[in-house]
């Protein structure tokens, strides 16, 4: 780490230098214009371009198809490059199908040149037009209506809602991969400015995001089995997953709110709610009366869907917690020592 020496010039004016070698590297010279920004915890960022860095990713996909494509894709992307120019010396209509579908499954790319072996993907999103907090509250809509849907579905065997519920798992997973990419800007002191979200909150917030995404995923697979076993559920399980619906969603509002509001005794309140309705839910495996294959299979998947989405939520109570204690004043903290 550099140190350097504040000097005052004038009555009130206070001036540092800037490191040689970090001067020589960025081409600034005298008269060159610096851009300073000014973060919550008090650091400075010195840039020597105002504007949004275009980072371009240049990926040669050979022959990849599918998934290993996908995955190129989106490291890409949550990787924060503004533009990704994909080539191959053969680039087969396959190819050009999964970019296609790719581009489809996120927010912002769009293919704005498109030849015989190139492919060129451009981010029209600004990122400040759908920062993390309101992503985060998308994310959490969504996953509430999922699971709200599936439970559904599954209460009353309707394939249609079902097949619903699983398209919605895509709607989560963009928006998960959105907060992922904000982080990486972020970190980069890119195109996010600092002053609205600092790197710790914005780290909790993609951590959340990623419990919620989770989440989502049971509901898909609580949907997936709505639509295959098409039975008769008992009464007494018909009861208990009414409740458990209305509070697995009021607990995934709570589990948001607390952490936006940085509130970690209702965060520790919260997480000591759901360990007493776990207990409650452990018996969902079991049945007063007669019960055949299909649906012991369905009481399995929710048995053990429900403790993981309750895990889950748990998370973000931990979550908040940590966050709580991360941003808080250094002096605060002596004075509680």
């Amino acid at each position: 780490m550099d140190t350097r020496k504040v000097q005052r010039t004038g009555k009130s004016t206070f001036i540092v230098s800037l490191p040689k070698a970090w001067a020589t590297k960025n081409g600034i010279s005298a008269g060159s214009i610096i851009y300073i920004n000014q973060g919550d915890n008090g650091a400075l960022t010195l840039s020597t371009d105002r504007s949004e860095r275009d980072l371009r990713a240049k990926l040669d996909i050979g022959d990849k198809l599918g998934e290993h494509l996908v995955r190129d894709i989106i490291g890409c992307y949550v990787g924060g490059y503004r533009t990704i120019e994909v080539t191959s010396k053969h680039m087969s209509s396959a190819q050009k199908k999964d970019l296609h579908q790719i581009v489809n499954k996120l927010i912002g790319p769009e293919i704005l040149e498109e030849t015989i072996n190139k492919v060129v993907i451009q981010d029209l999103l600004s990122s400040e037009e759908l920062q993390s907090e309101r992503a985060l509250k998308r994310i959490r809509t969504v996953v509430k209506s999922m699971i709200q849907d599936s439970f559904s579905s599954l209460l009353n065997n309707n394939e249609e809602l079902a097949m619903d519920v699983i398209q919605r798992d895509n709607d989560v997973d963009r928006l998960n991969l959105l907060i992922s990419r904000q982080f990486t800007e972020i970190l980069r002191s890119g195109s996010v400015k600092q002053e609205t979200l600092n790197p710790i909150t914005a780290f909790n917030y993609m951590q959340a995001a990623s419990n919620l995404e989770r989440i989502a995923d049971h509901a898909h697979r609580i949907a997936q089995i709505a639509k295959q076993c098409n039975c008769s559920l008992a009464e007494d399980l018909k009861e208990e997953l009414s409740r458990m619906e209305v509070l697995l969603c009021s607990l995934i509002d709570d589990s948001i709110s607390y952490l936006l509001q940085t509130n970690s005794d209702k965060a520790n309140e919260l997480i000591d709610r759901i360990r007493e309705i776990q207990k409650r839910a452990e018996g969902i495996t079991e049945s007063t009366g007669s019960q055949d294959k299909s649906e012991m299979l369905v009481r399995l998947v929710l048995a053990s869907s429900l403790e993981r989405m309750f895990d889950y939520i748990m998370n973000i109570g931990e979550l908040t917690i940590n966050l709580s204690h991360a941003t808080r004043p250094a002096a605060h903290l002596a004075e509680k020592a």
